[in-house]
């Protein structure tokens, strides 16, 4: 049984729904700047704790440009340690706020699920509706279109960019293939030739170019490695010379998660960007690079 029926509905003698308090996890690295972003859930059962955390290395990173996986896996463990029969929620809560001085419990909410399916499906939703990429983390990525614009017109007009109604199966280049899309991961541009050729875009001609875009172009590269079997991950930035040094952690954080980077404002980097992409299509295509 994964949790204590807390009542019985009045006149029927059937009971209720098994109830389950939960958490979430959110991080704040610099209490200073004020950044917080929600990394993962704590579900209080009848015999332990459900400790899940998603996309919080990713965050993490983009915020402190460190790497948090060691760190993420030794407070999950930690966490369901202080799992306790004998005490209540909040006992527990207070104990999980002691652990990490930078990732804690906020407040405390309650699932309803009277069976395993439902269970998971409850986590499911509070993980994407709380914990995976925000809408306004979504739109950053979306209003970011410069780059993949000109990408794309340089693709149509050798006539290697599929069409919209067009699948990757039609050995030409898609735009915007969904890598995990109830997470909201899309690759800017892909093709399939033997591998899956997945190519994230970082359009930094923008003073105002946040680390967190970085973070989750890195994001979807890193995800299709489970999402694919065989996969080249590219990463294309768009960045002027003089503004290089600026951005260095951005393009270094893309550069941890893709096999090959290339700059598509340079021109020597752009057309081996572009002979890597045509070099996988198969003849006639590559003929026009």
């Amino acid at each position: 049984m994964l949790g204590k029926t807390e009542s019985t509905v009045s006149g029927r003698g059937s009971k209720m729904a098994p109830t389950f308090k939960y958490t979430i996890l959110t991080a704040i690295p610099d209490p200073r700047r004020g950044e917080r972003v929600n990394v993962g859930i704590v579900v209080f059962r009848e015999n332990d704790l459900d400790v899940r955390f998603r996309l919080a290395s990713y965050k993490l990173k983009a915020l402190t440009g460190v790497t948090w996986d060691s760190r993420i896996a030794a407070l999950q463990s930690r966490i369901a340690e202080t799992f306790d029969r004998s005490a209540p929620a909040e006992d527990v809560l207070r104990r999980i706020q002691m652990i990490d001085p930078i990732i804690a419990p906020v407040a405390m909410g309650i699932i309803n699920a009277a069976n395993l399916r439902e269970y998971e499906r409850s986590v499911e939703e509070i993980l994407s509706s709380l914990v995976s990429l925000p809408k306004r983390e979504k739109l950053q990525v979306d209003v970011q279109s410069r780059i993949n614009t000109e990408i794309a017109k340089v693709f149509k007009k050798d006539k290697v960019l599929a069409k919209p109604e067009e699948s990757i199966s039609k050995n030409k280049i898609v735009r915007g293939l969904p890598v995990a899309p109830r997470e909201g991961l899309v690759a800017d541009f892909a093709l399939k030739n033997g591998k899956i050729h997945i190519a994230s875009t970082l359009d930094l001609r923008k003073h105002n170019a946040t680390i967190a875009e970085a973070a989750l172009k890195s994001i979807v590269l890193d995800k299709a490695d489970e999402v694919f079997e065989k996969v080249l991950k590219i990463g294309v930035y768009a960045v002027e010379r003089d503004m290089k040094s600026h951005f260095k952690q951005h393009i270094e954080l893309l550069a941890d998660y893709a096999q090959e980077t290339f700059n598509w404002v340079d021109p020597v980097s752009r057309r081996k960007f572009l002979r890597r992409m045509y070099g996988a299509l198969p003849a006639p295509f590559f003929d026009n690079e």
